[in-house]
């Protein structure tokens, strides 16, 4: 990567039409508290409803303190609630809103007034804020992330096709907060293909006394010398400055900062190869399972019921999976197919080409002939994914993982089938809240292997909640 000249004269820009920033990040910190003001009270009012309310009129004279879970959160860095991915702000929130509470025990302790609340309504309080809290947040971010205050303006700096990838990826997830509003240093060539202002580099000056101070850099290979000018140049313009490495299977490591010795390095974690995450995980997984069995098992009966009255066959089907170290299992589902449905596949495909594309990109097709009426609904709902609930109790599957691969997949994996066969497949992952069958199958071992790299229980947590949404809104699913 060549040095970049930062230095611009008033005269030459001039030449260079400021780029228009309009974003308010004072104005997210508000709204993201009266957002998380508003959680605490409405969980606290709606859970002393439900137990009866003889609190709840000393409780509403007590408004006051949310100001403690507005300092707590504060200083976990929730606000002004942008930037930091969905995991880590679920992670924070967690953390804040428990420490908060655990002040407020403290303080009712401390003061003897223990008597005067209910300890059940105050642990459902808690257990509901933790719940609603990062909710309305997601959908206040829904609805204001495409508005022009919303989020921090950001300038690109131009290294590579690396960076329109990059810049597409940071666009198309405006509820992050970023705001690229000029890409600076493109050639000509590069210019014309984008509706986003640029420039060359040395317009970087005026675009941050134009209020841009927070830039991004996606780094090529380059020496180590080239690399360390072209930083200084960059950090001595904006305060700070996101630095992305060209190569993305990199960042999909979950590192940390490790300055050995005086020397910067990264320490790269695997955590659920560990015993200890293993059994969180497995316990996690446990507990859920047999808190929804009752309810699943009702459901499964009325399910099998319509699908034998539908076509004759049998009620379940045990696909051939792989799983954890390379072993084979049936992963059980309710039958969505006709029996004769490889029969009927063979023959579709060889009437129609573009069937076989598609066949051979996904390995789903959307309008597939083996699939009964019943079997689109199960599909389209997931219900008929409720059996592997058996799977997760005998070990086969978790709750969340990568998703479980057939046989004649195992090919479209490559090097990362070995990173695949290291944990155990899961009902839902990535990949089902991430657009399921809209994804490429190259895009579905990007985020298996992303999955594997980066586990954590605030990971798992997040999934589990956006496939809540993912299943209400059939979003993929075909």
């Amino acid at each position: 990567m060549a040095a970049v000249t930062v230095a611009a004269t008033d005269q030459a820009a001039t030449f260079f039409r400021l780029p228009q920033v309009s974003c308010r990040p004072a104005w997210c910190a508000l709204l993201l508290m009266v957002c998380d003001g508003a959680a605490v009270a409405a969980t606290g009012v709606a859970v002393l409803v439900l137990t009866g309310g003889e609190d709840l009129d000393r409780c509403l004279a007590a408004w006051p303190v949310l100001g403690v879970f507005f300092v707590v959160l504060a200083s976990y860095g929730v606000y002004p609630g942008i930037i930091h991915n969905a995991v880590e702000e679920l992670r924070r929130l967690t953390l804040g809103l428990t420490t908060g509470f655990l002040l407020l025990a403290s303080a009712i302790y401390f003061t003897h007034t223990g008597a005067l609340y209910s300890r059940r309504a105050f642990l459902l309080w808690w257990l509901s804020t933790l719940v609603m809290t990062p909710l309305l947040r997601s959908l206040l971010r829904s609805a204001v992330c495409r508005k022009s205050w919303w989020g921090v303006p950001l300038a690109v700096f131009y290294t590579g096709e690396a960076t329109l990838e990059l810049l597409r990826d940071v666009e198309g997830h405006p509820e992050v907060g970023l705001k690229p509003v000029v890409l600076l240093g493109a050639p000509h060539t590069v210019r014309s293909r984008l509706t986003l202002p640029a420039a060359g580099a040395q317009f970087a000056p005026a675009v941050k006394r134009g209020g841009v101070t927070r830039a991004l850099i996606a780094l090529p290979a380059a020496s180590s010398t080239a690399m360390l000018s072209d930083l200084e140049d960059y950090t001595s313009l904006f305060p700070r400055l996101m630095i992305l490495h060209s190569a993305p299977g990199l960042f999909s490591l979950a590192m940390e900062a490790c300055p050995i010795a005086g020397s910067p390095g990264v320490e790269v974690r695997r955590d659920l190869l560990l015993t200890a995450p293993r059994l969180a995980k497995r316990a996690m997984d446990m507990s859920i399972a047999c808190l929804g069995l009752p309810v699943v098992g009702l459901t499964l009966v009325v399910l099998a019921v319509l699908v034998r009255l539908e076509s004759p066959g049998p009620v379940f089907f045990g696909h051939r999976r792989v799983g954890r170290a390379n072993v084979r299992f049936p992963a059980w589902k309710l039958r969505t197919m006709y029996v004769d449905a490889d029969q009927l596949l063979q023959e579709a495909l060889t009437r129609d080409d573009a069937l076989r594309e598609e066949w051979r990109r996904h390995r789903k097709l959307r309008c597939d002939p083996r699939i009964t009426r019943l079997g689109r609904f199960l599909r389209k709902s997931s219900l008929d994914e409720l059996p592997q609930l058996w799977n997760v109790l005998r070990g086969e599957m978790s709750l969340v993982g990568p998703r479980p691969i057939v046989e004649e997949e195992i090919d479209g994996y490559g090097p990362e089938f070995a990173l695949y066969c290291r944990v155990t497949p899961g009902i839902t992952g990535l990949w089902q809240v991430s657009g399921r069958n809209m994804v490429t199958v190259r895009d579905r071992v990007r985020l298996d292997s992303y999955y594997v790299r980066n586990w954590s229980i605030w990971l798992d947590l997040h999934i589990l909640a956006r496939t809540t949404k993912a299943v209400l809104t059939g979003e993929g699913a075909y």
